[in-house]
């Protein structure tokens, strides 16, 4: 099985080892990196390790972050979708988060909120998954207004790598 969502505006596909030098520009973009805590830079060589995480997901639980490109421009646009976490956050471990980084030449074109309703409505329903979480830096406004309008509930704030963030949650009906 192989994912592929399609938007008004936007394809999100499962990556490919040949979109590793995208994936890299955006994941040692500093204004796409921001927010983030505890981030290094990375080396290309680093991004692909994580990149062959990223496709290892797809395998083990039928979902990941996938690779999103503008349909007009056939552009990388960045990245949305669900992964499963094995690793504890905060007080939870094995859970499902929604996640997105947009290279900034897209940014306030509602693309991120487009990405997102079209892999949550992936997780919920076509994967069934009951319960998939959000972690959004409490100084990120503009995620924290995306992820609220696509549906995620507020939880609680923590605090990790000494940044307050927000843990949010969407519960299948």
């Amino acid at each position: 099985m192989t994912i592929q969502l399609e938007t008004n505006r936007i394809i999100l596909r499962e990556f490919m080892l040949n979109d590793l030098e995208e994936f890299h520009t955006l994941e040692t973009n500093e204004d796409v990196l921001k927010y983030l805590t505890n981030y290094p830079k990375r080396t290309l060589e680093e991004s692909k390790e994580i990149l062959c995480q990223v496709i290892e997901q797809y395998r083990n639980f039928k979902t990941g972050r996938l690779a999103m490109f503008d349909k007009a421009t056939q552009g990388f646009v960045g990245w949305c979708g669900i992964k499963f976490n094995t690793h504890k956050r905060h007080i939870y471990e094995n859970f499902y988060d929604l996640g997105y980084r947009i290279h900034p030449n897209y940014w306030g074109n509602g693309l991120a909120t487009e990405a997102s309703i079209a892999c949550l409505s992936y997780g919920l329903n076509e994967l069934e998954i009951t319960k998939i979480n959000a972690i959004v830096n409490i100084h990120n406004t503009q995620s924290v207004k995306v992820i609220s309008k696509v549906g995620f509930s507020y939880k609680e704030s923590f605090l990790e790598d000494e940044t307050e963030k927000n843990w949010y949650e969407v519960v299948r009906k």
